[in-house]
């Protein structure tokens, strides 16, 4: 360990650094602006830190590009002494997550860039998220295999794999996805991270990594980021919302597995027992995993005659904010039928203080973790209506305590397990170490 004085750091990216497009974008955005606190915990350890990011080249005039995220990513990079690395993946910069086909092109596009870089620096660790990555590890070591320097640390971060969020298991999928857990498996210099239990217990048991290969890198948020939100009036009359009404929020994109029609068929039943509107507020770009996924939303939300409304819009994190933070949002819904790990939940603790909503949330998954039933939220089987419409009814009745003593114990939960900044300076200083 002390023999090694500078490690350079690389996180390859679909989404997250000049688009926003999903959650992976969410969590890339948050690693990224971890980095300068994350090299101030390495320093104390004698380790001067590089950064660099890589970013397929996308058109600008995509829907989703965001010239902003750009420009704070190059600043980060520029203060650690890196660079923002552009790349090809095999797309006409239109696209991010195509098929196995386009996967592999953006694979060969970021082992190319490592190929360049690392024998610059005296210790190297490529960070990767996600299927259109699972290939770089295959790709560098082949070209490494007759190499005797010090090859470069890559790490592979699955968000999810297609096992948990496919009804039929996609062999073509799940063996692009095992690459890199075998690559892991063997080669020293390789590494799969998990991003809480759930994904480790997923990874021993349905893709066969080997404990040695795998790394904690637990999911979290830049916890010393004092971040604004949007005028709250200005919010209010941007999207529609009602300001004499109680709230349950719930937003996401389009999908089928992120459940908003058990939702709605809960909180139609639930909304004899209170007063509160259901607020969806729901992203589709046109993508097969959205299709006609809104409509279905909506026309559910019209035959139930459920009170509130249906929302299809991109929200900036500054309005999400704002919307979290109203007074009269009582309750904050996350009915997923999968997922991996979810974000809102600590969202919710890191951004609001004192209207306190209270967090409901499908007990699928690794949402499970984040949760302590009964204490800082509520977990539910979604696909039973009735015990979802139960809890909706109780996270909108409960006392003013009540919700700041949930809030209290989620935000201590959130400075105990999901300081970002922390979570990846300890896995990087595994790394050195191993």
């Amino acid at each position: 360990m002390s023999k090694i004085k500078q490690v350079a750091i690389y996180l390859f990216s679909y989404d997250g650094i000049t688009s926003w497009f999903c959650g992976v974008g969410t969590v890339v955005r948050h690693f990224i602006h971890s980095m300068p606190v994350v090299a101030e915990y390495l320093q104390q350890h004698d380790l001067q830190t590089v950064f660099y990011v890589g970013t397929p080249f996308y058109n600008p005039e995509c829907p989703w590009y965001r010239p902003e995220m750009l420009k704070q990513a190059e600043q980060i990079c520029s203060s650690l002494s890196g660079d923002l690395l552009y790349q090809l993946n095999g797309t006409q910069g239109d696209d991010m997550y195509v098929d196995i086909d386009q996967w592999k092109a953006t694979s060969i596009g970021a082992a190319n860039l490592a190929i360049n870089y690392f024998q610059k620096h005296e210790f190297n660790i490529v960070f990767t998220n996600d299927p259109p990555y699972c290939g770089v590890s295959y790709f560098l070591f082949q070209q490494l295999s007759k190499y005797k320097g010090k090859k470069p640390n890559i790490v592979w971060i699955p968000h999810s794999t297609g096992l948990i969020h496919e009804k039929t298991k996609d062999e073509i999928r799940y063996n692009w996805e095992r690459q890199a857990v075998g690559d892991a498996n063997t080669y020293k210099e390789c590494f799969v991270a998990y991003i809480n239990d759930f994904m480790k217990n997923h990874l021993l048991c349905d893709f066969q990594a080997s404990p040695d290969s795998l790394v904690s890198l637990t999911n979290g948020l830049p916890l010393f980021e004092n971040l604004t939100s949007s005028n709250p009036q200005e919010v209010i009359e941007k999207y529609g919302l009602p300001s004499d009404k109680d709230i349950v929020f719930a937003t996401g994109r389009a999908t089928k597995y992120k459940g908003f029609e058990y939702l709605v068929r809960a909180f139609a039943e639930s909304q004899a027992n209170h007063a509160a509107e259901l607020v969806l507020l729901v992203t589709s770009f046109a993508t097969s995993q959205t299709k006609n996924s809104y409509q279905d939303i909506v026309k559910e939300f019209q035959e139930l005659q459920v009170r509130g409304k249906v929302i299809h819009a991109f929200i900036p994190q500054e309005d999400l904010r704002a919307i979290f933070r109203l007074p009269n949002v009582k309750s904050i819904v996350v009915p997923s039928l999968s997922e991996p790990f979810g974000m809102i939940p600590l969202e919710v603790r890191h951004w609001c203080t004192d209207n306190a909503p209270v967090l409901v949330c499908s007990q699928a998954d690794g949402l499970k973790e984040l949760i302590n039933q009964g204490e800082d939220g509520f977990l539910v089987d979604v696909e039973n209506t009735n015990e979802f419409a139960q809890a909706l009814t109780r996270a909108v009745n409960m006392s003013s305590e009540e919700r700041k003593s949930f809030l209290s114990k989620g935000k201590e939960k959130l400075a105990r397990k999901h300081n970002l900044p922390r979570n990846i300076a300890d896995c990087i200083l595994n790394i050195v170490r191993t």
